[in-house]
């Protein structure tokens, strides 16, 4: 049999059987009908393993170091925003993420798979949670808020962000680290709720997972670990020697570690070369996709470090890179799904703000990982009927507007801006 060593993990991945049962020949809410072969015609995780690479790319640019994120509670998150979008503001959502404009399909599919990701046992935990709240007294659109409790099993709960700032802002920590069994906390942060702030959108993802074989704490030994810098550091390695689900071509090695239900298992890639920058840029979904699929049982040993850590991450920048623009400018943003635009005529939505946690931990039972996410929208007004812009001297008064007695006037004719004293 061929042995084969393997150092380090890079990807961890999920197997599910994705179908949507036809048990009826359509599927129907309040306004729309639509038959259940465009559903099943519409690959969601597909969409979600194209996003997790285009994630990826940018990520690993960003952070020279550690890389660890979750595409499915992004593409969850930006899910139930999608569901508010129209115009530009939908197309560039839908181009990035992989959605389908007819909304019902992807609501269908998204609860389809929730329902097949869950799993809770005495080995193993997977569990997903979505949760939308809002400023009180603000009047969301009724569809919208059947959509998001129907097809993304959301919470939907207003909350008293302009009295009660901070009891805001700890209801929904508090619910993120209940939802992650304590793993992410402060989700939102100190200040992070403002006057302006209308609504945010939480998803939460939790994993605990025990090995199939688990590791031998006996086997643990201190080996040096090999940087992409050319340094070397001590850590923890497990040592395993058993029979694996196992593959390599010309510039890597895969392996498959299942966690105890079978369903879910990690994935280990390691570049032949120690020059991951080299081998990521060009490691494509669809090379990840062939190297799976050559997997055979071999027997084999692996070495693999016992790691944590955690990721904070800000996604408007990512994502405005992948093409999601119109979604955080107040002048361009239509999500006019979301509220009640007849009695919000004059204001619109935009985000502020997505903000992605994760921390992972990897040993010698298994693994447990976390992530949530977190979008913040604002308020503001619409493109206006006319514009001024003093690009070119001006007057100025200022007066009281009770009395109408100019208290100050003048004209700017060259506008520096530094401290005076006279």
């Amino acid at each position: 049999m061929h042995k084969f060593k393997i150092i380090f993990v890079l990807i961890l991945s999920t197997f599910v059987l994705f179908s949507v049962g036809c048990v009826e020949n359509s599927i129907v809410t309040e306004e729309k009908i639509i038959d259940i072969e465009s559903v099943e015609k519409y690959d969601l995780v597909a969409a979600n393993n194209a996003f997790a690479f285009d994630m990826y790319s940018i990520s690993k640019n960003e952070n020279e170091g550690n890389v660890l994120f979750s595409p499915y509670s992004i593409f969850s998150a930006i899910s139930i925003c999608y569901e508010g979008a129209e115009g530009s503001t939908k197309k560039q959502i839908a181009d990035v993420f992989g959605y389908p404009l007819e909304k019902i399909v992807l609501e269908a599919n998204s609860k389809k798979l929730m329902n097949e990701l869950y799993l809770e046992d005495e080995n193993n935990a997977l569990k997903t949670a979505n949760a939308l709240w809002i400023k009180k007294n603000y009047l969301l659109n009724e569809q919208y808020v059947f959509n998001v409790e129907t097809f993304y099993g959301g919470l939907v709960k207003p909350l008293d962000f302009i009295n009660k700032p901070e009891d805001s802002r700890n209801t929904i920590n508090l619910w993120v680290e209940e939802k992650t069994s304590g793993k992410i906390n402060e989700m939102v942060t100190e200040g992070g709720i403002s006057p302006a702030t209308l609504m945010m959108i939480t998803n939460t993802v939790y994993f605990n997972g025990t090995w199939y074989n688990q590791f031998e704490p006996r086997n643990t030994k201190q080996e040096q670990f090999y940087l992409s810098n050319g340094q070397s550091k001590t850590v923890d390695f497990m040592t395993a020697n058993e029979v694996f689900n196992c593959a390599e071509d010309h510039s890597a090695k895969i392996v498959e570690l299942p966690y105890r239900d079978n369903n879910i298992s990690m994935y280990i890639v390691l570049p032949k070369e120690n020059n991951i920058s080299n081998f990521e840029s060009s490691f494509t979904i669809d090379k990840y996709t062939e190297l799976k699929y050559n997997m055979s049982k071999q027997q084999g040993e692996i070495c693999l470090p016992k790691f944590t850590y955690s990721t904070n991450s800000e996604l408007v920048t990512s994502l405005q890179d992948l093409g999601m623009t119109d979604a955080f400018n107040i002048m361009t943003a239509n999500f006019s799904g979301l509220y009640n635009s007849e009695k919000y005529q004059k204001e619109n939505l935009a985000i502020s703000g997505i903000n992605h946690k994760a921390v992972i931990d990897v040993n010698e039972q298994g693994t447990e990982a976390a992530a949530a996410t977190l979008v913040s929208f604002f308020m503001g007004y619409s493109a206006p009927n006319w514009e001024l812009k003093a690009d070119h001297p001006f007057m100025f008064f200022i007066e009281d507007r009770n009395t109408e007695c100019i208290l100050f006037m003048g004209k700017v004719e060259n506008p520096d801006y530094e401290e005076v004293s006279v």
